[in-house]
């Protein structure tokens, strides 16, 4: 992978490096109205359940997971500016079908091209982040591009929710076409580097990636499951509106990832991974129980904590050892298990509230991220501290002096 950091100045914040933050936030943007908004339109206009819903929003997950191992070979063989083009490209054309076809099966053809397309940023602009940063500042550089995604994510529902009352729902399709447009332009002042088409090409599945993705997929089941249902959930108890708790949400995984990043690397990221899912468990059995906004708000945060904790420290163990040649390849197939929960989390969740309500579906969302638990604790954690002497567990303790070292400026 090639070098482009100034590394003898050890920036991070470089010109580029903010263009790539700006081309994910604006993308972002848009899905976060999506996300809000899309679910309401299946349901009120079309004349869908909670099931086809979810089923609507699921669907984006099958091209995803269908194309990311070739994306990411893609990316290591002709560069990541061009997969952070097709995120934005991928998202307008979706929304022009939707718009030419306002059905359940536009919806659907909408959200598999939209699938596709976001797999393709989320590979591109992950790897370009840790191209643009100094070796030492790769992680802090993958934390802030997930900052950007969060950013949009948190203000775009609201968004889209204010441009929904103020002139119906074909305005925010449209406002998302624009919002992707400005992503694809924004991503064309991406340097292109292509890396050595010539070199032999990495495997399509890494094993390395396969458990700690799996602990992963059920450990997202609940929060993804609170995205998809976040609005109906919330008509369900009496809110008028659900973009305050996408912001709370957003909010915390923004804080969490900017200021804690590194915690992973202190405490180790098998514990701090435990640690995440317990906190999963909590909150999705508390989103059962206390059905009323305060408790959504609560369950929201909660959620959002162990998903900014969880991520990071699967995502170190998933590459732990890989060679950089395979190291795209190894988070391609991690990720996926990504794309495979939301395909399966929408149509279980939309079958379970559709047939006993929310208390039900969260609740087994808090029992497959204890299942998540155990696996970490039997399978996951002996292989990990058998390949790590004590001194790479993790066991550095956080010292007044050492937090204020990691909380230095990062610029």
């Amino acid at each position: 992978m090639t070098q482009i950091a100034d590394t003898t100045q050890g920036r991070l914040f470089t010109r580029e490096f903010l263009i790539l933050l700006a081309t994910g936030t604006s993308l972002m943007l848009g899905s976060g109205a999506i996300l809000a908004i899309l679910p309401v339109f299946v349901v009120d206009e079309l004349g869908g359940t909670e099931l086809t819903a979810g089923i609507v929003m699921g669907s984006a997950a099958v091209p995803a997971l269908l194309s990311r191992a070739w994306l990411g070979r893609m990316s290591d063989r002709r560069g990541a500016q061009r997969l952070v083009s097709l995120g934005g490209a991928g998202t307008a054309l979706g929304m022009a079908l939707l718009i030419a076809l306002p059905s359940v099966v536009g919806a659907v053809l909408a959200r598999l091209v939209m699938g596709a397309g976001g797999a393709a940023f989320f590979i591109g602009s992950t790897v370009r982040a840790m191209e643009l940063a100094p070796e030492d500042r790769r992680s802090q550089a993958a934390a802030f591009n997930l900052v950007a995604v969060h950013i949009g994510m948190g203000l775009g529902p609201m968004g889209g929710e204010w441009v929904l009352g103020w002139s119906g729902f074909g305005a925010v399709w449209w406002t998302i076409v624009v919002l992707s447009f400005v992503s694809a332009a924004l991503s064309l002042g991406l340097s292109h580097r292509p890396g050595d088409p010539t070199a032999e090409p990495s495997p399509l599945i890494h094993r390395a990636s396969i458990l700690p993705g799996i602990i992963t997929l059920c450990g997202i089941f609940g929060f993804n499951g609170f995205i998809v249902f976040a609005a109906l959930y919330s008509d369900s108890i009496g809110m008028n509106s659900v973009g305050p708790v996408f912001l709370v949400s957003s909010g915390t995984l923004i804080v969490t990832r900017a200021v804690f990043g590194r915690v992973p690397d202190i405490l180790g990221p098998v514990r701090v991974a435990s640690c995440a899912l317990v906190l999963t468990i909590l909150a999705t059995v508390l989103l059962a129980v206390w059905a009323s906004p305060l408790g959504f708000f609560v369950g929201a945060g909660l959620v959002a904590l162990g998903l900014s904790l969880q991520s990071p420290s699967l995502m170190v163990v998933a590459v732990d050892g890989v060679s950089d040649r395979e190291r795209g390849s190894a988070m391609a197939t991690y990720t996926a298990f990504f794309d495979l929960a939301n395909a399966l989390v929408g149509p279980v969740m939309g079958l379970l509230v559709t047939w006993s309500g929310y208390r039900l579906a969260f609740l087994v969302a808090a029992g497959v991220a204890g299942l998540a638990l155990v696996l970490t604790r039997v399978l996951l954690a002996p292989r990990w501290y058998a390949s790590h002497p004590p001194r790479e567990r993790g066991t550095e303790r956080l010292t007044t002096q050492g937090l204020r070292w990691r909380l230095r400026p990062w610029i």
